[in-house]
């Protein structure tokens, strides 16, 4: 029986609720934004001169140093600089006095579940000056300071065993209870914690006490990383709960936190797509730092992935959209969640072991970078929020100033782009529930606006994959008919050219005299093709043996930027690649191990190249862990890791600075001023 639809009589109560609900958005939309950016701003001011945070993190050079930051992840500075070694797993003393560390070959990658085991233990001054190699490879496994800094617990076949500092000399030994990794000694000295495996379940989290030996489970099954809170009376850990349908059933990792004895387990902090590990309370117990990306064990062997840092007062904290977790935990806050940069297992002290004046003695270059390029306009993406859906946002090139403008949780937005003067933009819009889509976002709701994203009109989705002209007046548009030139006054169709198997990402070049775009009739795969707006001919611009994608155009017109894909069946991962216009002169860009390059764009004086990193193949941007990243132009070619695609370019592989910009996708340029601030 198909029921007719009624209309709802609208009546003077219900019409006055409409009204007082327009009134309320519109008066309070801008406040609703101010406070989602004041709320993480806030939290970065809070924990800005709360000492330092020591991390590992791969080096522009492929190696593994350790780095130094603010909590609020200003100040990075990389502290070892030793091309031929990875250093891994820093922990500071509790007095913030000394630093110890695993030092390894370069050649051996750090693994998620034996790093407190390779290469030697090195002791440091917490500046990490004065290196004292404590060990030969393999000595001194899982070494955790003392209370008061002068002896070391280790954990090996043999047993638990403790040293003094000084003299290296063995003064307890105790019966290691199926404990085997992850040892760590708690604040007030009376307590282990670590991961074991005889309390009937693999992969415990336990305690075990000092002074008897005796054992007891805090978390049982799929639990590991754990650390201490200051009172030595609760733990946080890393934990797979059971039963997860995401991840194709496997589930994904969460923060956890429980008293010492087992009781009262709590959720810290979760997100759907995402392992979360290598939590560490700040010294005072109202923070927690933690790492972890889409695979396992945090990915210490490949890039890494960005630290967080949130406060323990504001959790359980769930993030992205995570509907299987907010089921679960439908009180869960959103945030805030301060992303630093990329790192593993990260340890914090409240000292003050780098000195204003020392810090500054340190040659940055990446902070060099973001000097060089915060006054350089706005750039402008779309990322996903911490309601599930994706808005767009503005920050200056040094990710600095960020803020939401458009703030619409019904709706996910992408694919921005500054019109060539920048006092305007195109983007996409799409109901929440369409999936943000690499592939298919060009095909929704064209909406163009002022470059701050105000006066906003929708122009509908008849005007797909549109792309600006030189002088900014018309839309190039790329539909079934062809390659439609749109006049933007009156939105009337003024020329059409075939579109020669241009498919999506039509871009078109500043002197108008050219298109470029994503085709499938140049080769077997997807390719870069270049139309001449005159004539309708298309040529290759990149190799047609391969998947090829998100081409654009260099601003003086004569070179293309774009994807260089995989070849079906031989895996990769994607590169950035340049081009002439006529498929001439092809050079490496940018190549990341473990990470796609997509979405490159240029400065506007094509100075610096602007992209972002993927861990997985887009399609779906969901879950991907797009991040922005920026690189100088001139400093190209860069392999970040040891890329061994890119080995085959590069005689040697440059130490250039990269700046990651966070969490963003499709990001655009303009040296406009947008913004008054």
């Amino acid at each position: 029986m198909i029921k007719k639809h009624v209309k709802r009589p609208v009546t003077i109560p219900h019409f006055l609720e409409v009204i007082c609900l327009i009134v309320m958005l519109v008066c309070f939309q801008e406040p609703i934004i101010v406070l989602a950016d004041h709320a993480i701003d806030q939290l970065a001011a809070e924990v800005h001169s709360k000492g330092w945070i020591v991390y590992c993190a791969c080096s522009e050079s492929g190696d593994w140093d350790l780095f130094f930051c603010r909590p609020d992840g200003s100040n990075s500075i990389n502290v070892t600089k030793t091309p031929d070694f990875n250093e891994a797993a820093p922990q500071f003393s509790q007095d913030g006095g000394q630093l110890l560390y695993r030092r390894l070959p370069r050649e051996e990658k750090i693994d998620g579940n034996a790093y407190g085991a390779q290469g030697e233990l090195v002791l440091c001054d917490s500046d990490g000056t004065n290196p004292r190699i404590m060990s030969d490879d393999g000595g001194y496994p899982w070494a955790s300071w003392s209370p008061d800094g002068k002896q070391i617990v280790c954990l090996s076949i043999k047993g638990i065993i403790f040293y003094d500092i000084e003299t290296c000399e063995t003064l307890k030994k105790m019966d290691r209870k199926g404990f085997f990794q992850q040892l760590t000694w708690s604040p007030d000295g009376h307590w282990l914690s670590g991961v074991a495996n005889n309390l009937g379940t693999s992969w415990s989290v336990a305690r075990m006490s000092v002074s008897t030996g005796m054992v007891n489970p805090v978390s049982r099954m799929d639990c590991c990383t754990p650390d201490w809170f200051p009172d030595s009376q609760n733990l946080i850990f890393s934990n797979r709960p059971p039963g997860q349908k995401g991840n194709n059933g496997y589930g994904w990792t969460q923060l956890w936190r429980a008293d010492a004895e087992g009781n009262h387990r709590e959720l810290v902090y979760g997100e759907d797509g995402r392992h979360v590990y290598g939590g560490n309370v700040s010294p005072d117990g109202k923070y927690v730092l933690f790492t972890g990306n889409m695979n396992e064990d945090g990915d210490p062997g490949n890039q890494g992935a960005a630290m967080g840092l949130i406060r323990l007062s504001d959790t359980p904290i769930i993030a992205g959209q995570s509907m299987e977790l907010r089921s679960l935990y439908p009180k869960a806050n959103r945030g805030p969640v301060l992303t630093l940069p990329k790192g593993w297992e990260p340890s914090w002290t409240y000292s003050e072991v780098l000195q204003p004046e020392t810090a500054e003695k340190i040659e940055d270059p990446q902070q060099a970078l973001m000097e060089e390029i915060h006054d350089r306009g706005w750039i402008a993406y779309s990322a996903e929020t911490d309601q599930g859906d994706w808005d767009l946002y503005l920050m200056r090139p040094d990710g600095s100033n960020r803020r939401n403008i458009s703030n619409s949780p019904q709706f996910n937005e992408a694919g921005i782009r500054f019109s060539p003067n920048g006092k305007k933009m195109l983007y996409y819009r799409m109901p929440k529930n369409i999936p943000v889509d690499n592939n298919t976002y060009g095909n929704q709701v064209l909406v163009v606006a002022d470059a701050d994203g105000t006066h906003s009109e929708i122009w509908g989705d008849e005007f797909p994959w549109a792309s600006w002209s030189g002088d900014g007046t018309q839309f190039a548009i790329l539909n079934k008919a062809g390659i439609h030139i749109v006049n933007i006054a009156d939105k009337k169709v003024i020329h059409t050219l075939p579109r020669k198997g241009v498919v999506q990402q039509l871009g078109w070049s500043f002197d108008g005299n050219w298109f470029c775009g994503t085709a499938n009739g140049l080769g077997v795969f997807w390719s870069i093709g270049r139309i001449n707006a005159q004539t309708g001919e298309i040529n290759a611009v990149s190799e047609t043996d391969r998947f090829n994608c998100t081409p654009d155009w260099f601003h003086d017109s004569k070179h293309i930027i774009y994807s260089r894909g995989i070849i079906p069946d031989q895996g990769g991962w994607a590169e950035l690649w340049m081009a002439d216009g006529d498929g001439q002169n092809k050079r490496l860009l940018l190549a990341e191990d473990q990470q796609h390059i997509y979405g490159g764009a240029l400065s506007p004086d094509d100075q610096y190249v602007l992209f972002t990193r993927s861990e997985t193949d887009l399609g779906k941007i969901q879950n991907s862990k797009t991040r922005i990243g920026i690189v100088r132009f001139s400093e190209t070619p860069i392999a970040i890791g040891n890329n061994e695609s890119a080995v085959n370019f590069l005689s040697n592989i440059p130490k250039s600075p990269v700046i990651d910009l966070g969490y963003g996708w499709e990001p655009d340029w303009t040296y406009t001023e947008v913004l008054n601030q």
